[in-house]
């Protein structure tokens, strides 16, 4: 365990190949070695293993979903995620709800999506990952305030999030409010002048003049 901490999936792996398939927690164990290593597809038979000894093992059914959403199986790891979810005892309810929206928008189900976000920051406000994604789906349907008073409270978290920092910008020209939107913009290059975001800012402001 120490070694996929230390972020060395090798060596992990290699310490869990003399140890017995039959451990629930070691299949797991295994399986996200393999995952944090790039290998779903092998994971996924990894977590299944676990899962077929002990299906109440909730690790490994999140785990078994997160390598379902890295192989793009939408529908598969939401219902994964729903069942995790589902045990009001269990502590990955928040994360769970979060990977959800992140299905449900992979089935281009949005307005779904919003809602599993909503459940995720309502169990656990510091998830800040599913308040900005909250405003990336609300810009995507139009709702621009909405939107906008997420990458708000994004930034009051993060002050340098360029990420949130121009989607906000953005939103703020849609709004009418190009003052707002080009001081956001400019910061943007000043914080990250090389990033992609001040490309994509650059854009915006040769767009505006």
């Amino acid at each position: 365990m120490q070694s996929i901490l230390r972020g060395q999936y090798d060596a992990a792996l290699k310490q869990l190949e003399g140890a017995k398939t039959s451990d629930t927690n070691t299949d797991n164990l295994r399986g996200l070695a393999l995952l944090l290593a790039g290998d779903a597809k092998k994971a996924l038979a990894s977590f299944d293993r676990a899962l077929a000894q002990k299906p109440a093992f909730a690790e490994a059914r999140f785990n078994r979903a997160i390598a379902l959403l890295q192989l793009k199986e939408f529908a598969k790891a939401s219902s994964e995620l729903e069942r995790v979810y589902a045990d009001e005892h269990s502590p990955l309810r928040a994360t769970a709800a979060y990977h959800n929206a992140l299905a449900l928008d992979g089935l281009q189900k949005s307005s779904d999506a919003e809602t599993w976000l909503d459940r995720a920051l309502a169990l656990d406000p510091s998830l800040d990952a599913a308040l900005l994604y909250s405003g990336v789906l609300r810009e995507k349907r139009g709702d621009l305030q909405g939107a906008g008073r997420a990458y708000l409270a994004y930034l009051e978290k993060h002050p340098d999030a360029v990420a949130a920092m121009l989607r906000f910008g953005i939103c703020a020209q849609r709004s009418g409010r190009t003052e707002t939107a080009t001081k956001y913009l400019k910061r943007v290059l000043e914080l990250a002048p090389d990033s992609p975001e001040a490309i994509e800012a650059r854009k915006f402001l040769v767009m505006w003049e």
